[in-house]
Order: structure tokens, then C-alpha cells, then sequence
């Protein structure tokens, strides 16, 4: 199969299960919020992030060894290799877990000695929910090192399927901040069984002997390491570390109620560049084992089409933003407004982060992004500092999202200059533009209207425009067309078809005149 057909097929599964993810995933904070409030909820996300922190960091680089290394012998047509690694890391993996787990729960349950019984349950129950996340993402990480984003949808559609129902019934039933603790805890054990079992199975399957190079166990750990050290700089700038400061910073716990929604909303934009990014990134690792001369064109195809899905779509939400906020959340999340507004565009760079990045770490050049990271956690922890105690939430967008900008604009410098990568600078200039016209479009028809119709007429309103100008100036070539055919056959006929129409009226209509064939 070529990297082009891979690529759209990964991408299609990833954005199944991601959309999944996106629906669910932008239902239940809504339920959360509303029922909670922003005090409750706020101390919520504050344990919650304080868990998935400590899950992060306790892998110490094992995931994305995992990734890197079977991706490789797995591109060689070496399997035997790559199951000798799986079955390695898993079994560190599970060690890490288990050492981690009692750790944080002994000092979670200490620091709340003086706080209500059901805040110190709520509290054991999220950080229970960290090993089987740290072991679950051992697996994960096997599959997109085969270029089978497919074998994760089972377990991540019906682990949100699970949480959902479990918020639905905390909601029902009244169970307090004890039933969201126990729907996460629930959600990432099931996610865990359904995806370990399959896995678990086809690596066993794989041929035992192996070659075991004698300086791979050294660049491994090495590996490991700088994997682990990107990790915790990446989750100061990806990751909303500015939460800790506003809990330290700031008195009003309602602020990181404020600043995580608000900036969920607009992550939950990132839907189609994290599917697509998924994708790539699959084909990049093991493109790199195959033949690293391919890996500048694929980084460049990638930009252009993380321009066309991600611009637009950021744009347009700013103009929507407010409306939707108070739509979503009610008006006990007033104070989000300038929060829901500013993140949509700082989070945009982030779309652009994943070619870079594993482009760097394929060619175990992840000194570079731990280089850039490193600036960019300057900045964000400066900006952060200075900011919140007299803006709050917004303060802390503003620093996650100039350190956003700062860490992808140097990692593509890097990127660039190493692999020679022409970027399509004049495609990415058209497609700003556009955007921009579409979004003053629908800011100024949504503006006048209540949060529900500006949301229709203003979305409708700036897609026109969108689609309208995107012909005029050519933005679509027959070679999209192509590509964007191989997603078109993942849906039901009937919808393919009328996609495919629509997708000719905006090819060139020189090019579009010969691209013919039907889905």
C-alpha cells in the first residue's frame, strides 16, 4: 500500500474514533459544568490534571520508545524484533504503574486530610485511573507503530461510550463529584482491557526470534530519556500547565474552571489535524526505516493539508465563540468569554506541531525539540507568572498560546533546514486570507443575534464565503481530489457521491473537467 492510501486510511480511522472522542468528549464537560459549577468543577480539573501528570511522567519515555523502535523494525520487515520490544516495555510499563499509583494516592489523600469525605473518594478514584492509563498506552502506541490506527477504535469508542453513560447516571442519580471520579476510573479500565486483549494476541502471533542489535538496548534507553524529559517540557507548553499557577496565583478557583472549558472548546477544533497528524506521523516513523528520502515531500503534502482543514475552521470559531460559550456552558461561564475568544487562534500553531516533531524524533534528533520546548516553556512559564494574578484565565491563554507559537515555528525552522522541506507558503497565505474573510463575515451577521441563531446563520454565512473565495482563487488542485476520494470511500455511498460533486465544483475547472470518476 502507498504512504498516500495509508495515510487516508489511517486518517479516516483516527477520525472516526477521535470523532467519537469529540462528540462525547464536548457532551460531557458541558454536563460536568453545568452540574458542578465553576468552584466544584474547577477543583475537579485541578486533581485531575495534577493525575494525568503524574501518568504522563511516570512512563519515563516508554510509550513513544515503544513507537519509535517497532515502527522501525516493523518498516524493516524485522517483526520479531519489534514483538521482543513490546513485550519489554509493556513489562516496565506495568512496574512504572505500580510504583506510581500508591505514591500519588498516598500524598492526594494526605493534602486533603481536612477536606470532605466525598472530595477525598472523588480524589482516590481519579488517581486510580493512572495505571490502567500508564499500561494502556503501551499498546496504543504498538498499534500506530504498525500503521493500524484501526486496532484503537474498539477500545477508545467503547471507553467513551462508558463514560458517558457513567456522567449520565452521576447526573441522574445525584452522585456528586464521587460519580465523575468513578466514570473516569471506569473509562480508562475498560479502554485498557478492550485494547490490551487484540493487541496482545497479534504481537504474540509475530515470529519469536529476533535481532537483537547490540547498541539497540543503549539507544533505547537514550531514547527513553530525552523522550521523558521532551515529555515534561511538552507539558508545560502543550499541556495546560498554567492550571498549577492559577491554582498557586490565583484565589478565585473559578478561573481554572474558566481557562480549561474555554480552552477545550477550541482544542476540540484540532479534531481533524490530530486524526490527519496521527496519520502521518505513522507513515513518518516508518517511512524513516523504509527510505528517509521520501520524508521532506510527505512533510510538505502534510502542511498544506493541515492549512486547508485547520485555518478555516479556527477562524471561523473565533467569530463564534462567545455565542457558543454561553450556548454550551450558560451564563454562570460568562467570565470565559474573553478566554473562548483568544483560544482558538493561539491554539491554531498546534495543528502544525506533529510532522515536525516526528520528523526530529525519527531521526532521533529529539535534542532539537527538547531545545525548542525548552524556549517556549521560558516563555509560557514568564508570561503565566506575570499575567495571572491580575488577568486570571486569560492571562494564562495568552502564555500557553505564545509558547505554543514559539515551540512549532522552531521546531519547523529546525525541520526545514535538516530535511530540506519545501513548505507551500503561497497556498498557506491564500488560505489565511480566505479565512479571515469568512470569519468577519460571520462575526458581523452573528453579532446581532441570539447564541443559537448566530451560530447557524453566522457558521452558514462565513462557510459560504469560505467555499466561494476557495474557488475563486484556486485553492483546490486535481490532485486533491484524488487524494480526498480514498476518505470518500469510507462513507456510505450515497453521501460519498453527493461529497464528491461538491468536491469537483471547487477543483479548478481546468483540472476538474478530467477528474471525473465517480466514488
Amino acid at each position: 500500500m502507498t504512504n498516500t492510501k495509508t495515510i487516508a486510511r489511517n486518517t479516516g480511522w483516527s477520525g472516526f474514533e477521535n470523532g467519537i472522542g469529540f462528540i462525547v468528549g464536548l457532551v460531557t464537560p458541558i454536563m460536568i459544568a453545568r452540574y458542578l459549577g465553576p468552584k466544584t468543577n474547577g477543583y475537579i480539573i485541578s486533581i485531575a490534571y495534577v493525575a494525568n501528570m503524574v501518568s504522563s511522567l511516570g512512563g519515563l519515555g516508554l510509550p513513544a520508545t515503544t513507537r519509535k523502535y517497532m515502527a522501525e523494525f516493523l518498516g524493516q520487515g524485522n517483526r520479531g524484533t519489534a514483538r521482543f520490544i513490546y513485550f519489554r516495555t509493556l513489562l516496565f510499563q506495568v512496574s512504572l504503574a505500580t510504583a506510581a499509583t500508591p505514591v500519588l494516592l498516598f500524598y492526594v489523600l494526605r493534602a486533603l486530610q481536612d477536606t470532605a469525605g466525598d472530595y477525598k473518594l472523588a480524589s482516590a478514584l481519579i488517581v486510580l485511573s493512572i495505571w490502567p492509563g500508564m499500561v494502556n498506552s503501551i499498546s496504543a502506541q504498538a498499534n500506530v507503530a504498525a500503521e493500524d490506527l484501526s486496532a484503537n477504535v474498539s477500545a477508545s469508542v467503547i471507553s467513551i461510550l462508558v463514560y458517558f453513560i457513567a456522567l449520565t447516571a452521576t447526573v441522574v442519580l445525584n452522585w456528586g463529584v464521587v460519580g465523575v471520579g468513578a466514570a473516569l476510573l471506569c473509562m480508562r479500565s475498560v479502554d485498557f482491557l478492550v485494547r490490551l486483549v487484540p493487541t496482545f494476541r497479534r504481537v504474540l502471533a509475530w515470529e519469536i526470534t529476533h535481532q537483537h542489535p547490540p547498541e539497540l538496548r543503549n539507544r533505547m534507553i537514550s531514547f527513553a530519556w530525552k523522550a521523558v524529559t521532551s515529555l515534561a517540557l511538552t507539558m508545560i507548553v502543550w499541556d495546560r500547565s498554567e492550571v498549577i499557577l492559577l491554582i498557586k496565583r490565583c484565589p478565585d478557583i473559578s478561573q481554572v474552571a474558566y481557562y480549561s472549558l474555554a480552552f477545550s472548546m477550541a482544542e476540540r477544533l484540532l479534531l481533524g489535524a490530530s486524526s490527519f497528524g496521527s496519520a502521518v506521523s505513522a507513515t513518518i516513523f516508518a517511512q524513516y526505516g523504509r527510505d528517509k528520502s521520501k520524508l521532506s515531500s510527505i512533510a510538505a503534502s502534510a502542511i498544506r493539508y493541515l492549512a486547508l482543514t485547520s485555518i478555516p475552521l479556527h477562524f471561523i470559531f473565533t467569530a463564534l465563540a462567545i455565542p457558543a460559550l454561553l450556548l454550551l456552558f450558560g451564563h454562570r461561564y460568562e467570565g470565559a468569554a474573553m478566554v473562548a475568544v483568544l483560544a482558538p487562534l493561539l491554539c491554531l500553531s498546534k495543528a502544525f506541531l506533529t510532522p515536525a516533531q516526528s520528523l526530529l524524533e525519527c531521526s532521533e534528533r529529539q535534542g532539537y525539540v527538547i531545545a525548542a520546548t525548552v524556549l517556549a516553556g521560558i516563555v509560557d512559564i514568564g508570561l503565566a507568572w506575570s499575567l495571572i494574578p491580575t488577568h486570571g484565565a486569560v492571562g494564562a491563554c495568552i502564555a500557553n498560546g505564545a509558547a505554543q507559537a514559539t515551540a512549532v515555528v522552531l521546531m519547523w525552522v529546525i525541520a526545514i533546514h535538516h530535511f530540506k522541506v519545501k513548505l507551500p507558503w503561497l497556498q498557506i497565505a491564500k488560505i489565511s486570507l480566505i479565512s479571515l474573510i469568512a470569519a468577519l463575515t460571520a462575526h458581523f451577521i452573528a453579532v446581532r443575534l441570539s447564541p443559537l441563531w448566530a451560530i447557524l446563520c453566522g457558521g452558514c454565512a462565513g462557510l459560504i464565503v469560505l467555499f466561494g473565495f476557495f474557488y475563486l482563487m484556486r485553492v483546490l488542485e486535481e490532485e486533491d481530489h484524488d487524494r480526498f476520494r480514498i476518505l470518500l470511500k469510507m462513507l456510505p455511498k450515497s453521501i460519498a457521491s453527493q461529497a464528491d460533486k461538491f468536491l469537483l465544483l471547487l477543483i479548478r475547472p481546468e483540472s476538474g473537467n478530467s477528474a471525473q470518476a465517480k466514488v
